[in-house]
C-alpha cells in the first residue's frame, strides 16, 4: 500500500450538484417491477438522477464550483490548482480542466489538469491536490478539486446489469493551506481486474470495427461484472482498511463517520460488519442518488452530514471499484465547513 501524510492543508467547503430529473426504478418503463424491487433489495438503490443529453459532468461540477466560489469569493485569486476527476470528460482532447478554469474566470497561472479515475477518484484527487498545495510557496494558496461523472450516458435500458444502478452528479471541493489540517492517504490498485468494469469502445485499444472513434452508429457502453466487483469489495477492501488503521495506529472508535463509495448497500454492509463499525457511523446516499461513480463520497457528505456538522468530525473515506482501484483517506471536517447539495433544473 502507498501510505503517506500531507499536513498544512484543510477542506473549507464541499458542494455537490445533481440533476433535478429523478427516475424511480420501481416506475421506470424500461425496468420490470420485479427487477426494480430486486435492485432495491440487493443494492439499496431506488432513485437515479439523470442528466439530459447536453449536460456533462463538467457542467455539474461548474455549477457546484460557482456556488462554492461565491461563498469564498475574496479568495478566488489565490486558487492555484484545479483538478478535474472524471471518466466522462467533455472530449477525448483537450482536457476538461483548462476549460473549467476559463469558464470559472480563474487566473491563467492556475495549474489545471484532468485525472481519469472512477470509484476511487475522489480520494485520489484529494491526494493529488493536497500534495501539490502543501508545497506551494504562496501561504494563501488554495486548490479546487472538481469530481463528477455522467455514467448513466454509458448505460442502455436493455442492460439490466447497469441501467438501474447509475446516476449523475458533480462536485467541487475547496482546499486551502492551514496549519490545522492533515490528511493521511492509503492508495492501492490491481489492474489485473480491469475487465470487471469496462467501456471497451471510445479508446484506441479496440479495433476499427468496434471503436467509437470510427463509428457513428453505436455508442460506448458500460460492462459490469457484478459478482467480480462484489467479491473484490468484500475481500480486498476490509483487509486494506484494517491494515491501514493498524499502520497509523487508529481504531474504528477514533472516527465519527466512515464514508464508503456508494455502489451496493449489501456489499457495504458486509464491509461494515467485517470492520465492526456501528451502523450510525456509516451513512448512505445511494437510495436517492444511485451509484454516481467518483462523486459518491462528496455527495454522501453533503446530503447526509449537512445537519450534523455542529462539531469537528474525524472522517474515514474509502472509494473502491473500477480499475481495479481502492483508496482511503483520513481527514477532519471542521464544524464551520461549508457543505451544500444543489438540484439543477436543466
Amino acid at each position: 500500500m502507498a501510505t503517506f501524510e500531507i499536513s498544512g492543508v484543510l477542506v473549507e467547503g464541499i458542494v455537490t450538484a445533481v440533476p433535478k430529473n429523478s427516475i424511480d426504478n420501481l416506475n421506470d418503463p424500461h425496468i420490470e417491477r420485479e427487477q426494480g424491487e430486486k435492485v432495491l433489495k440487493t443494492t439499496g438503490i431506488r432513485y437515479r438522477r439523470l442528466a439530459n443529453d447536453t449536460t456533462t459532468a463538467s457542467d455539474l461540477c461548474y455549477v457546484a464550483a460557482v456556488n462554492l466560489l461565491k461563498q469564498f469569493q475574496t479568495f478566488k485569486g489565490d486558487i492555484e490548482i484545479l483538478v478535474f476527476v472524471s471518466q466522462t470528460p467533455d472530449y477525448i482532447l483537450p482536457a476538461t480542466a483548462p476549460i473549467l478554469q476559463h469558464k470559472l474566470g480563474l487566473a491563467s497561472h492556475v495549474a489545471a489538469f484532468d485525472m481519469n479515475m472512477g470509484c476511487s477518484g475522489y480520494v485520489y484527487g484529494l491526494s493529488t491536490v493536497t500534495s501539490i498545495l502543501s508545497t506551494s510557496m504562496n501561504p494563501n494558496a488554495k486548490a479546487l478539486l472538481l469530481v463528477g461523472d455522467t455514467v448513466s450516458k454509458l448505460c442502455t435500458p436493455s442492460d439490466s446489469a447497469t441501467y438501474p444502478l447509475f446516476g449523475d452528479a458533480g462536485s467541487a471541493t475547496l482546499i486551502s493551506k492551514s496549519k490545522e489540517g492533515k490528511f493521511i492517504f492509503d492508495l492501492n490498485s490491481d489492474g489485473g481486474g480491469c475487465d470487471a468494469i469496462k467501456v471497451k469502445k471510445g479508446g484506441f485499444r479496440t479495433t476499427n470495427e468496434n471503436n467509437m472513434l470510427n463509428s457513428n452508429t453505436t455508442k460506448p457502453s458500460l460492462y459490469l461484472n457484478g459478482m467480480d466487483v462484489f467479491s473484490f469489495g468484500i475481500s480486498k477492501v476490509p483487509k486494506s482498511i484494517k491494515s491501514f488503521l493498524t499502520f497509523v495506529d487508529k481504531e474504528v472508535s477514533d472516527f465519527d463517520y466512515f464514508i464508503f463509495h456508494q455502489a451496493n448497500m449489501f456489499m457495504n454492509e458486509k464491509i461494515r460488519k467485517k470492520l465492526k463499525i456501528e451502523s450510525e457511523k456509516v451513512p448512505y446516499s445511494l437510495h436517492n442518488f444511485a451509484n454516481t461513480s467518483s462523486t459518491t463520497i462528496p455527495l454522501t457528505i453533503t446530503t447526509q452530514l449537512n445537519e450534523v456538522t455542529n462539531k469537528n468530525n474525524k472522517v474515514f473515506c474509502c472509494g473502491f471499484g473500477v480499475g481495479l482501484s481502492w483508496a482511503s483517506v483520513i481527514l477532519d471536517l471542521n464544524k464551520d465547513i461549508y457543505i451544500l447539495n444543489i438540484e439543477i433544473d436543466e
